[in-house]
Order: structure tokens, then C-alpha cells, then sequence
């Protein structure tokens, strides 16, 4: 019995179909209709399974809708499709098991990216970040090094390497990291507040207080309140008691801030000499930031009356003080980026 045929022109219609949704996935896609389009994108993959593009814009909006699994499950598709082709896919890829604190397949995904394309500035950027998680922050530079000469403007790359660079005790490359980054972008408050942030722990604090304020020039909503918490500790450094107050009084109470606030009142009042009312502040940085202090004869006080002395208050205020600093430097270095 002769074999059934199929005329060819049937396939060039399908293929026609096939590339007019595309056409039309793309444009919602670019006019951010993301329900929409995921609608076209998925009616293609039913008929053509093999199409790496399509798996890709679909995990690009599954990953737009938090669906991190699935938007996972079609970027490795799109590579097991098109492996030649694959740099972006494994880029999402390596940036999902970043969140998903998956270090190792992060890494994995990078170095696989990086076969593609040996020149990929993304790829040694987010090598650099896997290696600041795990705290080798001397790997993390030389990572961020090869991103910055394929691509010098990076700005997140040169706040990190700035960071790092001041972590590892090397402040000066750290501020001409900084000031390069600046040089980039002179309207980044972020950038001016890392300069801010490393001037104040160099006890620089007049240069702290102006980087500080042109950080706070660049958020005038104060979307960014760290930026406000590092010029209020420039004020406090510097006697200027009423300007911080002002300053604390209007710093948004959000949950995520209370420890910061509290610490900050507690050197306000510390410097104002107000040893008792800074021990209670102190006691509540830590508290919420979910320690206690732990500090020796504090519970046998009464906290609301005259007991112990100015002397005995001063030094359970400077004890509570050093105890509530190393709580949230600790929780500082504890909130590592989780996205690359």
C-alpha cells in the first residue's frame, strides 16, 4: 500500500502561523501585557515543542509572576534546545538558583555561560557575587575585575568591588572604586552614601556628613532611609544633636528600620549624656533585632528609677551600646545580595 503524503506546503503554512504569534507575543511582550502574551506564547509551544525561543519568553514571564520553578523548568528547555545558543537561558538559570540560595548551581550555570561567551561581563559579575555569599570577598574582586574590562560602566559591579575592596582593608583602592563609580553616574545616592558609609567608619566624619548629604539630596522622597540612618551617625559624630534629632523624627518607623532607630536614638542620647534612656534604646535595637543583650547586673536595675548611680548607668549604657553594634554589624553582613 503506497504511503500517505503530505504536501509541503502545509508545513510552510504552519510555519507561517507559527511565526505570526510569535510576531504578535513579542509586541505584547513589549507593551508589558505579560498575561497576554504567556496566552500566545504557550498556544505556540503545543504546536512546536522544539521552539528554545518561545520556552524562553515564557520562562521570562513566569519569572516576571514569581513563578520561579516553572520559569526555571523552561529556561533549562530553551538550553537543552539551542545549548549553542544559550547564553541568556543560563544566565536566568544561574540567577534563580541565586535566590534560591543554590550557590553551587549558580555557579555551575555562570561557568556554562561563560563557554558561550568567554567576554560576558554579566557572567563574571554574578561569579563575583557568588563568591561574596560565601564570604570569599578576594575571589569575588578578581570576578568583578573581569567584569569591569569587558565592561567598565557597570555601576552595581563598581559599588560592590568598592565594598569588598574597603573589607579587605584596601580603604584606598575602596574610595577610587567609589569615586569611579561616581564619575559614572553623579546622580546615584547610593553610591554617595558607600562613600558616606566608608568616610564614617574611618572617622572622617565632616567628609562622611557631606557625601551623607548629597546621598539625601538625590532622595528627597527618602525611599532609601539607611541613607538617612549614615547621616544622622555624621551628625551625632559631630555634636550636631539637634539636626540628627530632626533627622530620627522623620525617618519612616518601618519594621525592617526599628533596630537601626533604636541604636541611632541610643547614641543621641549617649552623646546628649542621657546614659539611661540610651541603655533602654540599646535594649530595644537588640530586641528587635532578635537578641537580647545579655549584659551582666542589667535585670537587678530598675530600669524607671535612680538606682546604680550617673557612673553605673554610663557604663551599662557604653556595655549595651558595644552589644547593639555588634548585633546589627552582624545582621549588616548577614544581609548578603540575594539576586544577581
Amino acid at each position: 500500500m503506497a504511503k500517505s503524503f503530505t504536501p509541503s506546503i502545509k508545513r510552510v503554512e504552519t510555519d507561517k502561523l507559527v511565526e505570526t504569534s510569535i510576531k504578535r507575543a513579542k509586541k505584547l511582550l513589549s507593551e508589558k501585557s505579560y498575561d497576554e502574551a504567556l496566552l500566545e506564547f504557550e498556544a505556540i509551544v503545543r504546536k512546536d515543542q522544539a521552539n528554545a525561543f518561545v520556552h524562553s519568553a515564557i520562562g521570562r514571564i513566569k519569572f516576571k509572576q514569581r513563578e520561579f520553578d516553572t520559569a526555571l523548568h523552561h529556561f533549562q528547555v530553551a538550553i537543552q534546545i539551542d545549548p549553542a545558543n544559550a547564553l541568556q537561558a543560563y544566565l536566568r538559570c544561574a540567577r534563580i538558583h541565586f535566590m534560591q540560595d543554590d550557590v553551587e548551581k549558580a555557579r555551575l550555570a555562570l561557568e556554562s555561560a561563560l563557554q558561550i561567551n568567554s567576554k560576558s561581563s554579566i557572567a563574571y559579575a554574578g561569579l563575583g557575587l557568588v563568591q561574596w555569599r560565601v564570604k570569599n570577598a578576594e575571589e569575588a574582586i578578581e570576578f568583578w575585575k573581569k567584569a569591569l574590562a569587558y565592561n567598565p560602566r557597570m555601576m552595581a559591579v563598581r559599588k560592590r568591588i568598592a565594598t569588598a575592596f574597603y573589607e579587605i582593608g584596601s580603604h584606598a583602592e575602596a574610595i577610587a572604586q567609589i569615586n569611579a563609580a561616581l564619575r559614572i553616574d553623579a546622580e546615584d545616592p547610593d553610591a554617595y552614601a558607600i562613600k558616606g558609609r566608608f568616610h564614617l567608619l574611618d572617622k572622617e566624619y565632616k567628609d562622611a556628613q557631606k557625601a551623607y548629604e548629597d546621598a539625601v539630596a538625590l532622595d528627597p522622597e527618602g525611599k532609601k532611609p539607611s541613607i538617612r540612618f549614615g547621616l544622622i551617625e555624621a551628625y551625632i559624630q559631630l555634636n550636631k544633636f539637634d539636626q540628627a534629632e530632626t533627622i530620627l523624627k522623620e525617618v519612616s518607623p518601618r519594621q525592617e528600620f526599628s533596630s537601626f532607630i533604636h541604636k541611632l536614638w541610643g547614641d543621641l542620647y549617649t552623646a546628649k549624656g542621657m546614659h539611661k534612656e540610651a541603655l533602654e534604646e540599646y535594649r530595644g535595637a537588640s530586641l528587635m533585632a532578635g537578641e537580647g543583650l545579655g549584659i551582666e547586673e542589667l535585670d537587678a536595675l530598675d530600669l524607671f528609677g535612680d538606682d546604680g548611680g550617673d557612673e553605673k548607668w554610663e557604663s551599662l549604657a557604653s556595655t549595651a551600646r558595644n552589644a547593639a553594634a555588634r548585633v546589627l554589624e552582624a545582621r549588616r553582613h548577614a544581609e548578603r545580595p540575594r539576586k544577581l
